[in-house]
């Protein structure tokens, strides 16, 4: 044994001498491309790391989204890497020197990569294989070289849960391969292509598999939401709160498969929450604005789905405007959940109103806010007084809806409490909807028709 270790000490010398540069591409994705994954980057970044592999390892490149193969080490399960003098260095657990540089392009894979081999960075493991490109700090990035599909096994739970049914799982498997398709190189500034994180998706590898997650990525093997043909941008979230948005409504661009939909199968999800004006001010300032001291805030517009389109607030030196998702960028995504919400003062009974009354044909939502006319039994048209309460029946029993005034109050007292419903930007498909819509027995191709307007799966 070691005889066979110093064998391939000296002929990784010859390998590995010269440092391997790979040109990143960022236009190939099929189900056996490989695709880079920042595991630890910028501040993350490591000077040194373990990996493991039961059945040695396997020394190579990492070129074209494919895995050139080069060097076998057989006869070691342990590899300790470290950033030398510029270098990134290869060692074994005794310390004895296997390569002087491992190459920005160079890969480590488990020796049985292709027969299902599991990789380990430190203690978490991992398909396919381990980048190790140095910084310029002295510290090394961790990518994971894994194939498309291998990565989707790593998403899947992570993003909706093993537990959930078939159908659900199937549609965030096509949702999640066409997602990780179009946006490869979105850290290509960083090295790699998507990072394990909700910045992308989250992605936890190996240890995050199941038989019914990985069932579900085998059974849509290769597909993708499509639109005249071509693979899309698509995005999800968690729940819609009732409606979907277009995509210029919460962003910039419009598509045609971005569309508003009425979710009429979304499970309730309300939320209250509330914020200082310091706290506001704060958040302001640290987004680049200079409102000074804040003296109000208030919904200036809503879309036709009702979702806040712009907030004011007015402080002492300017007046600032937060449209569409800046209002959840600037404010805290995970604060104010959606921009389906209303405001009321600190002095307000309860911790906030609920969204307001709309009326709505199914496609346009109108504001009660501005004058309501009602027509009676016999078709005559009045219009409601502003203390008129609107009452609604089904011909058995009979409810108060509410009342003929704004719910979008003008907060001056120094809180604002925000109450709304749903999670998430609201563009395309809402997981909480993908569920229930599975429980009802859609299929995941229905599900994904039923929230990308006009789309294929291919």
């Amino acid at each position: 044994m070691k005889y066979l270790k110093t064998t391939i000490i000296i002929i990784m010398f010859t390998f590995l001498i010269f440092p391997i540069f790979f040109h990143y591409q960022a236009e190939a994705a099929a189900p056996n491309d490989y695709l880079k994954i920042g595991l630890k980057y910028g501040g993350s970044s490591v000077a040194s790391c373990s990996i493991r592999s039961e059945n040695g390892f396997l020394l190579g490149t990492a070129e074209d989204r494919g895995f050139e193969e080069g060097m076998p080490l057989p006869a070691y399960t342990e590899l300790v890497i470290t950033y030398e003098n510029g270098d990134v260095v290869i060692r074994d657990e005794e310390g004895t020197l296997l390569s002087s540089n491992l190459g920005s392009s160079g890969c480590i894979m488990p020796a049985d990569y292709e027969d299902g081999g599991i990789i380990y960075y430190e203690d978490s493991p991992y398909r396919g294989g381990i980048m190790l490109p140095a910084n310029s700090n002295s510290t090394m990035k961790v990518i994971n070289y894994v194939t498309l599909e291998h990565y989707v096994y790593g998403v899947l739970n992570a993003e909706l849960g093993h537990t959930n049914p078939e159908e659900a799982l199937k549609a965030q498997a096509v949702a999640a391969r066409t997602y990780a398709k179009m946006n490869l190189g979105k850290h290509s500034a960083d090295g790699f292509d998507l990072c394990a994180t909700t910045h992308c998706q989250v992605y936890l590898g190996y240890s995050s598999e199941y038989e019914t997650t990985n069932a579900a990525t085998d059974e849509t093997k290769g597909e993708m939401i499509c639109y005249n043909g071509e693979p899309v941008s698509i995005f999800y979230y968690k729940n819609s709160g009732g409606y979907t948005q277009n995509s210029e409504d919460v962003w910039t661009y419009e598509f045609p498969y971005l569309k508003a939909v009425k979710d009429e199968y979304c499970p309730n999800y309300p939320w209250n929450t509330s914020l200082s004006f310091d706290t506001i001010q704060a958040k302001l300032e640290t987004a680049g604005f200079r409102p000074g001291t804040i003296k109000s805030v208030s919904i200036n517009n809503r879309n036709n789905t009702g979702a806040v389109s712009e907030l004011k607030i007015i402080g002492s030196d300017e007046t600032v405007y937060l449209k569409k998702e800046k209002i959840r960028n600037v404010l805290g995504a995970t604060i104010i959940k959606s921009n389906l919400f209303s405001l009321e003062n600190s002095d307000s009974t309860g911790t906030g109103s609920s969204l307001g009354w709309r009326i709505t044909n199914g496609s346009l939502i109108i504001s009660m806010n501005s004058a309501v006319f009602v027509m009676n039994g016999n078709g005559s048209i009045e219009k409601l007084d502003e203390d008129d309460s609107i009452y609604g029946t089904n011909g058995t029993s009979t409810i108060q809806l509410g009342n003929n005034c704004s719910s979008d109050k003008t907060v001056t007292d120094g809180t604002v409490y925000f109450s709304g419903n749903g999670y998430g930007h609201g563009v395309g498909m809402p997981q909480d909807s993908a569920i229930e819509m599975a429980k009802q027995g859609f299929t995941y191709d229905e599900i994904l028709k039923y929230f990308y307007t006009g789309i294929e799966i291919n």
